[in-house]
C-alpha cells in the first residue's frame, strides 16, 4: 500500500483525513509538533482499527484529540474539576497537555474510559482545526457506550507505536515511516517538528479539587505556571 504524505498546512489535509477515517482502514498517522500519533473515529470500528494497528494490549485505553472545547468540558462530572476550571475556556491554560477527569461512575470502563475517567489532548492551530472537522464529521455516529452515556465524537488519539513498545513514543520521521509501512497505513499528515524537548504530552489529572501529573512530558512546567499552585499542593508535598 502506498503511503501518502501531506502537510497539515495543505488545504487538502482535512479532506484527506476525513476520507481516510471514513474508509475501511479508518486510521491515519499524524505528526504533532512533539510526537507522532494515530487518529481514528470515536466509534467501535475506530477502536477496532486502533486495536489492530497497535496490537493493543489488555487494560489500555484511548484518549481523544479535543476539537470543541465546550463539548469536552461538558463531559466532566459535577465536582470533578476545580473552580478555576469551571468554564470551558479555562481549559485553555492546559494547551499542550492531556486533561483527565471523571466523566461517570468509577465502576465504568470502556476502550476510552478507565474507572470513570477520560482524557483528551488539547492543542491549538491547524491540528485543532483538523480535530474539530473530524468531530463534526462523526457527530452522527457518536457512541454513548464509549463515554459513560455521553454523545462525544472527538477523534480517538493514541501514540503511534505498538502497544507496550519498549522504545516508547515515536518522535522521529524514520521510525514513524517504518511503523506506517509495517502497519499498512495509507496516510500520514505531517507538520513542523518542535525544536527542543519531544515526546508524549504530559497528563494532568484533576480529582477532588487537586491536580497531579500522571505522565511527565514537554511543556509541563509552563503549563503548571498557568495554573494555581494550590492545585498541586498535595502532590508537591511528597516530591
Amino acid at each position: 500500500m502506498k503511503l501518502r504524505e501531506i502537510s497539515i498546512l495543505d488545504q487538502e489535509a482535512i479532506p484527506a483525513a476525513l476520507e481516510a477515517l471514513h474508509s475501511k482502514e479508518g486510521v491515519l498517522l499524524l505528526q504533532m509538533p512533539a510526537v507522532f500519533v494515530l487518529l481514528a473515529p470515536a466509534t467501535q470500528k475506530g477502536v477496532e482499527s486502533l486495536n489492530q494497528t497497535k496490537l493493543r494490549l489488555p487494560q489500555k485505553n484511548y484518549g481523544t484529540a479535543i476539537g470543541d472545547i465546550q463539548k469536552f468540558h461538558a463531559l466532566a462530572s459535577p465536582g470533578s474539576l476545580p473552580h478555576e476550571l469551571q468554564q470551558a475556556e479555562d481549559l485553555n491554560r492546559l494547551t499542550g497537555a492531556f486533561i483527565r477527569f471523571a466523566i461517570g461512575r468509577s465502576s465504568f470502563n470502556s476502550a476510552t474510559v478507565r474507572a470513570g475517567t477520560h482524557q483528551g489532548v488539547l492543542v491549538d492551530g491547524p491540528h485543532r482545526d483538523l480535530f474539530k472537522a473530524v468531530e463534526q464529521s462523526f457527530a452522527h455516529q457518536a457512541d454513548p457506550a464509549l463515554f459513560c452515556g455521553h454523545t462525544f465524537s472527538a477523534p480517538l488519539c493514541t501514540s503511534a507505536n505498538l502497544s507496550g513498545d519498549s522504545l516508547g513514543s515515536i518522535t522521529d520521521w524514520d521510525r514513524a515511516y517504518r511503523f506506517a509501512r509495517q502497519r499498512h497505513l495509507s496516510l500520514v499528515i505531517r507538520c513542523e517538528a518542535a525544536q527542543g524537548e519531544n515526546g508524549s504530552y504530559p497528563i494532568f489529572y484533576f480529582k477532588d479539587d487537586q491536580a497531579t501529573i500522571e505522565r511527565h512530558g514537554p511543556g509541563e512546567e509552563a503549563i503548571m505556571r498557568r495554573l494555581p499552585e494550590r492545585l498541586f499542593a498535595e502532590s508537591l508535598s511528597f516530591a
